[in-house]
């Protein structure tokens, strides 16, 4: 397996968010000083400045973390907790949430609870030299038989498979898990996506072991 590209490495930390500022400071000033920290080229004007998903969004913010790269990091506050975006490393995610949460504690006294739910969310471009129909030679039979009733120049595979909890579509539940030929690449290019409610390392290991499977290891 190649790697080509972390697409989204997400940390999502769960929280009632009035906890965070029980005595009621104004936060407006706080919002604007967190943009100013880690340079966001867009930060919510107060605290009303909710975006279409209801969140507080900071985007396209610099970070350096131990690797001592400028991480391009993204910050959502909701009410019910925060999340961090990057495209290297759900661990350098993570690593930006405790840096935001020991900012705000040292300067302003705001604590972020320790008993939180940590959540994460990852997707990943990946090449992958087998074909998902291998995984049943039945599957590849089955992709011919479709063939021959479409009026097609094109070839027919299995682009994708899907893995859902069965409460999938309600409220806290995990996000599928997705590995899917990447449109509109060309077959040849063995370019797939894929997506995991996953720590981006785990995602990788779970890749490993995919890959494994359709070579009959």
């Amino acid at each position: 397996m190649n790697i080509l590209y972390i697409g989204l490495a997400r940390t999502i930390w769960l929280f009632d968010f009035a906890l965070l500022n029980p005595t009621g400071m104004n936060l407006r000033g706080v919002l604007e000083e967190v943009g100013k920290r880690y340079q966001f080229a867009k930060t919510p004007k107060n605290e009303l400045d909710f975006d279409e998903q209801h969140s507080l969004s900071f985007k396209s913010g610099a970070f350096l973390g131990q690797r001592k790269v400028p991480l391009l990091v993204h910050l959502n506050i909701y009410s019910d907790g925060i999340v961090a975006d990057t495209t290297s490393d759900t661990d350098e995610s993570t690593e930006f949430l405790n840096d935001v949460a020991k900012w705000l504690n040292d300067t302003y006294r705001l604590v972020v609870p320790k008993q939180r739910t940590e959540k994460y969310l990852s997707q990943i471009d990946f090449q992958m030299a087998a074909p998902l129909t291998v995984l049943n030679p039945r599957l590849g039979q089955f992709v011919k038989r479709v063939e021959g009733h479409i009026d097609t120049k094109g070839s027919l595979d299995v682009s994708s498979i899907q893995l859902w909890t069965e409460d999938f579509g309600k409220p806290g539940t995990p996000a599928p898990v997705k590995i899917e030929r990447k449109i509109p690449t060309p077959f040849s290019a063995n370019h797939y996506f894929s997506q995991a409610p996953v720590s981006t390392k785990n995602h990788i290991s779970l890749l490993n072991e995919f890959e494994a499977l359709l070579g009959g290891k």
